[in-house]
């Protein structure tokens, strides 16, 4: 039945099915705003509050908007995986630090909290944001120290470099780069160990040269290969096998049973049977 008080109130400019519709809809459903789909992921910021791992790469966060729960509910907090497959993302967390020291990321999730993953770990400014950024990737440092150990190609400069990765700490740290321009690719630690793949060459080098060079022995071990050759340096040089190649060209190696081979008489050669050349 239709509520004729309900009738009287609709606007003489409606049509006919207009007016019947709304005469049905006495609370006006076609006027309000619905509600947002469950499923429909946000962006928002959580601190760490715990990693699971080693066995669950997840991360329980705490969303900046649960922040007033009791800590006694923590334990309920959503658990959610890295967005990208194959990703492991971990921080300092509200388990082991206070709520402070842990680290924000970024989550993407339903409005619910049930559904979710975790986008990365996100920079803290703080207050001025007219300061520079104090965990910058410092060019200058990273370019004189790879430079330093020809580790980089010729073009090294800081607008083609794309840092994929950097961690600083007091016990050490690393940064990843790509060259977006001619592709090479470096890694390397505050230790001194390097790898880099470059259009050229592959340099690996574990260990960091004296600095500068006539201050003390190399207490490093490199390898650098090119195209035409493989350039191999150490303090020791160990080859371990039962059987060594040292080039296909139908010779033997020969040892000698004296303490001299050369100037002296009466030197016998044996053949190394196990190092072939």
């Amino acid at each position: 039945m239709f509520d004729t008080k309900k009738a009287k109130e609709v606007p003489e400019k409606l049509g006919t099915f207009e007016k019947l519709t709304r005469m049905r809809d006495p609370i006006d459903v076609d006027q309000r705003t619905m509600a947002a789909f469950m499923d429909e992921l946000r962006v928002c910021k959580a601190k760490i509050y715990k990693c699971l791992g080693p066995f669950d790469d997840r991360l329980q966060v705490l969303p900046l908007s649960l922040q007033s729960i009791e800590p006694e509910e923590y334990k309920n907090l959503p658990r959610y995986p890295a967005f990208i497959k194959g990703q492991v993302i971990t921080g300092r967390s509200i388990d082991e630090h206070d709520v402070d020291r842990a680290d924000s990321v970024w989550i993407l999730c339903t409005p619910d909290y049930q559904v979710g993953y975790v986008l990365g770990r996100c920079n803290n400014f703080g207050d001025n944001t007219d300061q520079k950024w104090p965990y910058s990737y410092q060019f200058n440092s990273v370019k004189d120290f790879l430079y330093g150990r020809s580790a980089v190609p010729e073009d090294f400069d800081y607008k083609h470099f794309d840092v994929r990765y950097m961690v600083m700490t007091a016990d050490g740290g690393m940064i990843e780069m790509i060259n977006h321009q001619t592709g090479d690719w470096v890694l390397f630690n505050t230790s001194g160990s390097i790898v880099t793949v470059q259009q050229k060459k592959v340099y690996l080098r574990t260990g960091s040269p004296p600095d500068p060079p006539e201050s003390g022995p190399a207490a490093f071990s490199a390898i650098t290969m090119t195209p035409d050759k493989i350039h191999m340096k150490s303090a020791n040089i160990e080859l371990d096998g039962k059987e060594v190649t040292l080039g296909h060209h139908n010779m033997e190696l020969l040892g000698c049973t004296g303490g001299v081979v050369l100037g002296k008489n009466g030197v016998s050669g044996v053949t190394v049977p196990n190092i072939h050349v």
